[in-house]
C-alpha cells in the first residue's frame, strides 16, 4: 500500500481529476489553497505580488498495478500535458503501513 502526494498549480485541478479517473482512482483528498515555493517557476503565495496557489492531492491505495498506473498517468501528464512550467505536477509516494476506517 501506498501514499501518493501530488501538489500543482490550482489551474491544473480539473484535469488532474480526470487522469485520476482514468486509472480508476476513486477516493482521494484534497488540501485547498496551499501556498508554495518551488523549485520552477515563480512562488505562489496569493497575493498581490505573487499570485497563484496550489492544491494537495492526496490518495491512498493498495493495489499494486493501480499505483504503477497512476505514476505512469502523471508523469505522462508531465510530459505530454502539462502546458508550460507552472502546470507540472509535482508527485511523491511512499509506503503507507496503516490505514483504517474503524
Amino acid at each position: 500500500m501506498k501514499m501518493i502526494y501530488i501538489t500543482c498549480n490550482v489551474s491544473v485541478k480539473e484535469r488532474v481529476m480526470d487522469q485520476l479517473e482514468l486509472c480508476g482512482v476513486r477516493d482521494f483528498q484534497i488540501l485547498d489553497h496551499a501556498e508554495v515555493k518551488n523549485k520552477l517557476g515563480a512562488p505562489r503565495y496569493d497575493t498581490d505580488v505573487w499570485p497563484g496557489f496550489n492544491i494537495v492531492f492526496m490518495m491512498q491505495i493498495s493495489e499494486v498495478e493501480k499505483v504503477e498506473a497512476v505514476l505512469q498517468q502523471l508523469r505522462r501528464f508531465n510530459k505530454e500535458m502539462a502546458f508550460n512550467e507552472t502546470e507540472l505536477l509535482t508527485v511523491c509516494s511512499w509506503p503507507l503501513e496503516d490505514y483504517f476506517f474503524d
